[in-house]
């Protein structure tokens, strides 16, 4: 079970079987699975886990006050309803109390999980461990993780960022100190696509295991000045020169007429990289030949519906973002019947020949929720209840007043068009023309023909034929 390293101290090779719901759910604290890894360590004995708080706190090198919290977060119902930690209390015969009897509940079959060293519970920090275990599970699963991956699944716990994902200058430093650690190898820029590759170790090689621990643990406190990944201060990408970790690349930087005539150099200088007009060489990029996309049994079930449109998305960045996406909004608290009733609905109320590109129709028309901001309102309907939303209706209502206030009237439109433009009409009293009411016309209501005649007959006759307009 335990051979003595070079220091002495001996390190146990005993590994304990930890659900993944444990590790990657943000709705467990990071001390919650170091005292995980040590409770199911310590009932592995005939008599199981009947150590103290404090034994415990002792073991893993922190606090009771800590260890309390994690047992009581182990205690409690998840999310899904599932408890991790069942403690029973003890008494003595001579009725005072003694410590508690812990047991971890028995996992399924069909249920993820990762192994996880005992020793490295104990040599490493609460969140140096989820992140080791991350990374475990990432390299059984064939998974090529990225520090940005990473970041996302490791969360802040306390203070004003609860509940937010780390940055990936903080994953970098966690890196850096597993490496450190020696319970990491960290092959840099060995992977596709310019993507470091982890390897992760069942136990420290030797020497590492009795000194590592203090120097690891200080090192987040200040700026790490030769760490390999993403110091602090430094801003959010990694250090100059050493590129990033995209998961797509542009094909601009392997296609020879993408490339930049070079500048014509200074008169009496030796011209660099090789003859004037030279481009950039290497061999052409490969496609993708990882492991194909793996899910879970929540994501298949909830993807059933559009089982037909997820075979024929090509790109497996695509197939990544997708489960990711389903994932994030089942840890955010959707149902999974609800998010299966919203696929089934809209994939049946689009005709498959108008979806062009399934991977952006998935992601931008079947998976968002539409509804306003009430988490249980599902398209204008609530979900819980099957009314419809007070919230949405009346949000329609002032669109269609609104619609309503805006629109012409269209007697009043007819009468405008149909209006002449200019002095108004009237008819001559003699003749009966039309003719402009403007001048001596608004007074005897003649043309000027008419009131010519009667001035050079003599006649005054009252004009009593005008018509106004």
């Amino acid at each position: 079970m335990a051979e003595p390293t070079d220091g002495g101290k001996p390190v146990t090779r005993q590994r304990v079987r930890v659900p993944m719901r444990l590790v990657s759910s943000p709705h467990y604290p990071d001390i919650a699975l170091s005292v995980y890894v040590k409770v199911a360590a310590l009932g592995a004995r005939p008599e199981g886990c009947t150590a103290k708080a404090s034994t415990i706190a002792a073991y893993l090198g922190l606090s009771k006050a800590s260890v309390e919290r994690g047992l009581t977060a182990l205690r409690r119902p998840g999310p899904d309803g599932v408890v991790e930690l069942v403690s029973r209390r003890r008494t003595s015969r001579g009725g005072t109390g003694t410590s508690a009897l812990r047991a971890v509940r028995p996992m399924t079959r069909t249920e993820a999980f990762v192994w996880i060293p005992v020793a490295a519970a104990e040599d490493l920090t609460p969140r140096q461990l989820r992140a080791y275990a991350l990374i475990v599970y990432a390299g059984q699963r064939g998974i090529a993780l990225t520090e940005g991956e990473l970041a996302g699944s490791l969360f802040h716990h306390s203070g004003k960022r609860a509940g937010q994902p780390l940055t990936v200058t903080a994953a970098g430093v966690i890196v850096d100190e597993l490496e450190a650690a020696r319970w990491l190898t960290v092959h840099r820029r060995a992977g596709a696509q310019g993507r470091h590759r982890f390897l992760a170790h069942d136990i420290a090689p030797t020497g590492a295991a009795g000194g590592c621990g203090a120097e690891v643990k200080g090192m987040s406190e200040g700026v790490v000045e030769s760490g390999r990944g993403s110091p602090v201060g430094e801003g959010s990408g990694p250090p100059s020169g050493e590129g990033s970790l995209a998961t797509e690349e542009s094909p601009r930087t392997d296609r020879p007429d993408a490339v930049r005539p070079p500048v014509p150099p200074a008169e009496g200088e030796i011209p660099v990289g090789g003859a004037a007009g030279g481009v950039r060489g290497g061999p052409p990029r490969l496609p993708y030949g990882g492991p194909p996309l793996t899910l879970s049994a929540r994501i298949h079930h909830v993807l059933e519906p559009v089982h037909w449109l997820l075979r024929r998305v090509d790109s497996p960045f695509v197939q990544r973002q997708i489960a990711r996406e389903v994932g994030r909004q089942l840890r955010g608290g959707t149902e999974a019947d609800r998010l299966r009733h919203r696929l089934t609905a809209r994939f049946a109320a689009t005709s498959p020949a108008r979806i062009r590109d399934p991977g952006r129709w998935l992601l931008g028309v079947a998976l968002p929720r539409w509804g306003c901001g009430h988490a249980d309102c599902e398209a204008g309907v609530m979900w819980s209840s099957g009314r419809r939303c007070g919230v949405c209706a009346e949000a329609v209502a002032d669109r269609c007043t609104g619609r309503a206030a805006r629109a012409p009237d269209p007697v009043r439109e007819v009468e405008f068009r149909q209006r002449p433009h200019g002095p108004p009409r009237g008819s001559c009293g003699d003749c009966g023309c039309r003719i402009f009411l403007v001048g001596p016309a608004c007074t005897d209501g003649l043309c000027k023909p008419c009131r010519t005649e009667r001035a050079d007959c003599g006649a005054v006759r009252p004009a009593g034929g005008a018509v106004g307009a």
